[in-house]
Order: structure tokens, then sequence, then C-alpha cells
């Protein structure tokens, strides 16, 4: 047996741990620490104040918004029409003279002057009464119509006083009148003087039943048996005699002749006309 000689192990060199006394340890409080929780709360409070400016800034704002553009879109509507109607507004001064100018030419095409608008004015109701066939039974009765800058201090009676109402910057003359006839010949007659180149009005109609119809009695011939000149015999044939007949009753609207009402002003130039143009343009 040989002799074996022990192999001797070398040991790894010890490290020395120093540790450290009294050191500081932090415990695990999960996810949510001071700095998150502040984080998450400055967060909310942002979030919060989004929504009430929104809420107070902005949902007003968007109002007046709409609410502006629907008075945008209707003041375009309103002078689309204005322009449609008076035509395009370059000035005030150009609206003005063409305002004069539209007066001045009514007043010179369809006033006539006084004296030759009444004259004409009667001459074409008596035409007109004539041509119709009617029976003029009262009037035409003309009232002149002064003009509306006169004082209403003074005393006026009861017809005065409702002619006032008709009463404008034109001198006229208010036209009462009744006429009787059929009813179809009074619309005709109604007919023409609306139709008519004069300027006037009609105020008042009344249709009624005539008072010249039926004042005289129909007769009816009725077969009444001659006697004979032999004694004893019998009446040897008719002979025609009048017997007055009941009138047929009528009701306000179906007779045969209608009197007819009317009353209409009609106007006139103005003695002092002067074309207000030349003047605005001097």
């Amino acid at each position: 047996m040989s002799d074996q000689t022990p192999t001797p192990i070398e040991q790894a060199p010890v490290t020395e741990v120093h540790i450290v006394p009294n050191r500081p340890r932090k415990v695990y409080s999960g996810m949510w620490g001071p700095v998150e929780i502040g984080v998450m709360a400055a967060g909310g409070m942002a979030f919060l104040a989004a929504i009430i400016f929104y809420l107070f800034f902005v949902v007003p704002s968007n109002r007046d918004l709409a609410t502006n553009r629907a008075k945008a879109d209707s003041l375009d509507a309103e002078v689309a029409s204005a322009r449609t109607k008076y035509g395009e507004i370059t000035s005030t001064q150009d609206q003005v003279k063409k305002v004069l100018s539209s007066v001045d030419d009514f007043e010179t095409q369809y006033l006539p002057a006084v004296s030759n608008g009444q004259q004409a004015l009667y001459q074409r109701l008596n035409g007109l009464i004539l041509q119709n066939g009617l029976v003029n039974t009262s009037g035409p009765d003309y009232q002149p119509l002064d003009l509306a800058e006169i004082q209403n201090g003074q005393q006026q009676s009861q017809d005065d006083k409702g002619r006032d109402k008709f009463r404008s910057l034109y001198p006229g003359v208010y036209v009462s009148m009744t006429v009787e006839g059929s009813y179809q010949n009074l619309r005709h007659f109604i007919q023409n003087v609306e139709t008519g180149s004069e300027f006037l009005t009609i105020t008042a109609v009344e249709l009624a039943p005539s008072d010249t119809q039926g004042a005289k009695p129909e007769t009816q011939a009725a077969p009444v048996s001659r006697p004979s000149n032999k004694p004893g015999s019998a009446p040897v044939g008719p002979f025609a005699a009048t017997q007055p007949v009941q009138p047929r009753q009528q009701g306000k609207m179906h007779g045969e002749v209608v009197a007819l009402h009317i009353e209409m002003a009609a106007y006139f130039r103005r003695p002092n006309f002067a074309p207000m143009t030349t003047g605005a343009q001097q």
C-alpha cells in the first residue's frame, strides 16, 4: 500500500459584509401613492373646469350665434323684398327723388283737374244710367269733400261727420244716388263705375225692393156669359170682362225691378299743384 499524501484544499476568501445600522425601509402601499393621487385630483379639477366653461360660455355663445344668424337671414330677406318692391336703392336722395316722381306721376296721370273732373264725372254717371237702362229716382247728390288739413272745430252735421273719413290731401266730391232697374243691369252699372278711369271709391251699396213696382193692380180678363134678347132663352156667348187680380207676392230680392242706393267719393288734382321733383332738384 503506497503512501498517499493528502492534498490541501484551498478555501475561498471570505468577504465581509458591512451592514449599515438603522437603514430606512419603504413599505409598498399599492399603485395610489401621494403623487398619483395629486395628479388625478388635478386632472379631475381640470375636467370639471372644462365642463363648467362649456356650459356657461360655449353653449350661450352658440345660442347667440344661431340667433344672430336668424336675424341676419331675416334682414337679408327684407332687403331682397325691398329691392323687389322699390328697386335698387343707391342713396337716400335718389330714393326720395323716386318717391316724389311717383307721387307727381300719380297726380298728373290719374287725377284730373277739379273743373274738368267734376263735369266728366257728371256726364259719365248720366251716360251709365242711360246705357244700362236704369231709372234715376233720387240724385245724384254731389257734396264737396274738403281737404284733410281743415280744422275740425267747426260745427258739422251728421252727414258731414260721416263723410269726414273720406277726406284726403286731394279735393273731392261725395256722390249719393238711387237708381232702379233689373238686378243684372245694376250689376253692370256698378262694374262700369268701378272700371272707369276716374279715381273714386265706392263707400256704400244698398239693394232694396222698388217702391214704384206693384203700385198698379194687375187686371185679368174673365169670360162672362152674355144674356139673350129673347125671353126664356139661355145665354148665347161669352164676352170678356175685366176683374181685378191680386198682385203676386214678391220677396225683397226676387222682384223684376230692384232699387240700388250707391255712394261714392271721387278725388281730383289739387288746385295749387306743382311738381315736387322740380322743387327738390332746386
